[in-house]
C-alpha cells in the first residue's frame, strides 16, 4: 500500500471539481446519498473543512457545544446555500488546484482526507445514476483505504473487519472471513456505511454489512 496520499488526495479534488464542471445547475440541488444533503450541501461540507480557519472552526465547536454533526450539518448548508453553482465550481477548483488546507482539513490524515472525497464523488454520482470511476489509480488506493481507516469519526475498516472483500473489476482481495464480492466502487461504499452500495455486491458475507 506504498500509495502517495497526498497525491492522490489532490488527484481526488480535481475528479471533484470536473464533476462539478459537469453537471447542470438543476443537479446540484439534488439529493445526495447523504441524509438531508444534497450535492450542494456535499460541496459546501468540503468546502468548509478546506477554507475555514482553525479559530473560527474551534469557535464554532464551543457555541454547538461539541456537537460536530450539527455543526458540519448546519454549517455546511449555510454556506452552500450562499454560493452560486458558478461559484460553488470556482471555489472547489481553487481548492484542487491551489492545493487549500485550512483548519480541520489540516489534521485529517491525506490517506483519510483521499477517501473521504472519494466517498462524497459517489454520494453524488450514485443518486445522479451517473457511472463509477473507473479508474485503478484512485479505485485500488480507495479500496486500500478503505480498509485501513479507523477514525473515531470515519472507521470503514472496522464495517469490513472479519470479512474477505474480492473486487469483481480489479485484481484485489483483502482478509478472511465471509465473501463479499462487488466492483471496488461498490466495495469501498458499502465499506463507508453507503447502504445503497450493497444491492450491488454478493457473497454470505453481504448480510454482516446490513447489521
Amino acid at each position: 500500500m506504498g500509495h502517495d496520499w497526498t497525491a492522490l488526495l489532490w488527484q481526488q479534488s480535481s475528479a471533484l471539481a470536473d464533476l462539478a464542471d459537469a453537471l447542470d445547475d438543476a443537479d446540484l440541488d439534488h439529493v445526495s446519498l447523504c441524509e438531508g444533503w444534497t450535492a450542494r450541501d456535499v460541496f459546501g461540507h468540503m468546502l468548509v473543512g478546506h477554507t475555514t480557519q482553525m479559530p473560527k472552526i474551534l469557535a464554532l465547536v464551543v457555541s454547538y457545544r461539541g456537537n460536530i454533526a450539527k455543526g458540519s450539518y448546519e454549517k455546511s448548508k449555510e454556506l452552500a446555500a450562499g454560493l452560486t453553482p458558478a461559484e460553488i465550481r470556482t471555489r472547489w477548483r481553487s481548492v484542487a488546484t491551489e492545493h487549500t488546507l485550512k483548519g480541520i482539513s489540516r489534521l485529517i490524515p491525506k490517506r483519510d482526507g483521499f477517501l473521504d472525497h472519494f466517498v462524497h464523488e459517489q454520494d453524488i454520482r450514485r443518486p445522479l445514476g451517473l457511472p463509477a470511476p473507473t479508474d485503478q489509480a484512485r479505485l485500488q488506493p480507495a479500496l486500500d483505504a478503505a480498509v485501513t481507516v479507523s477514525s473515531p469519526i470515519f472507521a470503514p475498516a472496522k464495517r469490513v473487519k472479519g470479512l474477505r472483500l474480492e473486487a469483481t473489476d480489479l485484481d484485489w482481495t483483502h482478509g478472511d472471513g465471509p465473501s463479499v464480492r462487488g466492483s471496488a466502487e461498490a466495495l469501498v461504499m458499502a465499506a463507508a456505511g453507503r447502504t445503497a452500495a450493497i444491492a450491488d455486491l454478493e457473497g454470505d458475507g453481504v448480510v454482516n454489512l446490513t447489521a
